[in-house]
């Protein structure tokens, strides 16, 4: 999504336009960002587990590996794809990674904070999403139509795509029903 330049996932946002204010790696910037989101998860009572440490150091080296090798196409025709398939890798690696138990990301679990609470999975996670962009947009980071439907689309997508995930890993991570109603 950052190399199709049409957008990026709302942590993005905030690791992009952080990473720009402090004149650090975008990956970085994601550690950093992890680490407050680990913290606030913690402060609702869903503490990380050793996949998420190790996850969010591997996922942040990774994106500063690679996306300086990634191709930055001109043509929207090419540019639309690279970001639909960047936004639904990144549905899978969440249901995925939640339902695993393995590797639940901090704001993954800030989110299912939010649900043990009470609020819905959906309004749980677009509450995020807005805070997210709002700050990273004060801090300049990329923002476009690719943010915009990630932010629109996630809680509803996660909302329908962890329950079953869930039950076909059989793990116990949700607490409450998701809020398919709100």
């Amino acid at each position: 999504m950052v190399s199709a330049g049409l957008g990026v996932a709302p942590a993005d946002v905030l690791a992009t336009g952080g990473a720009k204010q402090l004149g650090i790696g975008v990956g970085t910037m994601g550690w950093i960002n992890g680490a407050i989101f680990t913290m606030i998860a913690i402060a609702f009572r869903r503490p990380p587990s050793w996949g998420t440490l190790v996850g969010g150091v591997l996922v942040g080296q990774t994106v500063n590996m690679v996306l300086p090798w990634m191709p930055e196409p001109r043509a929207l025709i090419l540019r639309v794809p690279m970001m639909l398939i960047g936004m639904s890798l990144l549905y899978v690696a969440i249901s995925v990674g939640v339902a695993t138990t393995l590797g639940t990301g901090p704001i993954e679990l800030v989110m299912l904070g939010m649900n043990d609470k009470g609020v819905s999975m959906q309004v749980a996670r677009w509450g995020i999403e807005a805070v997210i962009v709002a700050v990273g947009i004060a801090l300049g980071g990329q923002i476009g139509v690719g943010t915009i439907l990630f932010v629109l689309l996630t809680g509803p997508v996660l909302a329908r795509t962890l329950p079953p995930m869930v039950r076909f890993m059989g793990t116990q991570v949700l607490t409450q029903p998701t809020g398919l109603d709100a």
